[in-house]
């Protein structure tokens, strides 16, 4: 259990840059983080680095993790593979971190689970997506968010009622969107009998419209594009007008398309985009409603998908930290696995299904861009706005 005692410390270290807040304490309990704090995807890591500090803040402000303070310690990736392995073998050396989480980008994701499990390291998952992090037996290796086979149920679900007969997928030819494709859409498309056209392209391809004017040939009514960031997501709409591309429903696979630089970026061009991936919390709950304010008033726009998921996986730790007994990565890694917790991005338990192992049953949503802000339009339940087909492009 959190005790009830105010204290206050966070420190967050990278390769390149420190950040230290007043207060810091050697008796501590650290938890390693591996983000992209510079290059081409910062805009990711200063999101996790914001929700973790939020959570951070406010379980130390609660009595820390059993009356220590809870310290977090970055190492910066540049979301890129081989820097993501050196980082987290710098974290796993200090035998002070009991226990790991970050990753981001599936590719890095990947790296930090295996040299997390050869080191047996606990590691949370809180975003990387590819389904081999947790297909791989690893005992050390949790995941909390859905993986990318996952990411597109909640689309699945409303193909039930609304079938299309042509999908064009553009997907970015990495290791996310091959699992998106192998795990989420490549077996379930002939399955339904949906004609399923993908046409990959490079990640920071300069010229898109060709790949446009390809998915135009085929008439689809939907169109899926998966984009590992907002500027790639953005690329992909301005190709799409160029084309003059119009089908029903242009929907992201998450990543690119579900955070707020592609809404900046792309401008109007981002209207009546939907979003399938991570769900960006569970509304009904009180506690949701307090962090989703007290974020948007502290950094001045409201949280996403990696906000919540960020914010959500620090408690998670907390909460698994408190129960460990030895306070060992052992014993840490024991605590993971009797979690059942309910967060601001659902409930929480780790299981072995389908192939995982050590999985969380996460729930994702499918949402749209309309005005500038995402909404959530599917599954009804949780719904705030009925979908907008797709109006064409404005002359």
């Amino acid at each position: 259990m959190l005790k009830k005692k105010h204290v206050l410390a966070l420190s967050v270290l990278t390769t390149s840059l420190a950040f230290c807040m007043p207060g810091y304490a050697k008796d501590s309990v650290k938890i390693g983080a591996v983000l992209p704090m510079t290059g081409n995807a910062a805009v990711f890591g200063e999101k996790f680095q914001a929700a973790y500090g939020m959570a951070v803040d406010e379980i130390n402000a609660a009595g820390g993790i059993n009356g220590k303070k809870l310290e977090l310690i970055i190492e910066d990736s540049q979301e890129k593979p081989a820097m993501g392995k050196t980082a987290t073998e710098k974290l796993v050396s200090n035998s002070d971190i009991m226990v790991l989480t970050g990753g981001r980008s599936s590719g890095v994701t990947l790296v930090e689970a295996q040299v997390a499990e050869e080191n047996q390291t606990p590691y949370l998952i809180d975003h990387g997506s590819s389904d081999l992090a947790t297909r791989s037996g690893y005992e050390y290796v949790f995941r909390m968010n859905p993986t990318a086979g996952m990411y597109p149920n909640t689309l699945k679900e409303y193909f039930k009622d609304n079938k299309p007969k042509t999908v064009v997928h553009v997907n970015v030819d990495n290791a996310y969107g091959e699992a998106i494709y192998d795990y989420a859409l490549k077996d379930y498309m002939k399955d339904e009998g949906i004609n399923y056209e993908v046409i990959k392209y490079a990640g920071g391809q300069l010229d898109l419209k060709p790949i446009m004017v390809k998915a135009k040939s085929f008439n689809p009514d939907i169109v899926i594009m998966t984009a590992g960031d907002d500027n790639d997501a953005t690329q992909l709409m301005k190709a799409a007008q160029e084309a003059d591309l119009s089908p029903e429903l242009f929907v992201g696979t998450g990543a690119g398309h579900s955070i707020m630089g592609f809404a900046t970026q792309a401008g109007d061009l981002s209207e009546t985009v939907l979003t399938a991936g991570p769900w960006h919390g569970d509304r009904s709950q009180e506690k949701f409603q307090a962090f989703h304010k007290n974020f948007t008033d502290k950094y001045k726009h409201e949280p996403g998908e990696h906000e919540v998921e960020g914010y959500a996986a620090i408690y998670v730790l907390a909460d698994a930290l408190s129960r460990a007994n030895p306070m060992t990565r052992d014993g840490v890694r024991d605590a993971l696995s009797k979690t059942d917790l309910l967060t601001v991005f659902g409930p929480v338990k780790f299981e072995a299904f389908d192939g995982y192992t050590n999985q969380n049953r996460a729930l994702t949503d499918l949402s749209q861009w309309i005005d500038g802000k995402m909404v959530t339009v599917y599954p009804k339940d949780q719904a705030q706005a009925e979908i907008v087909k797709f109006p064409g492009w404005k002359r």
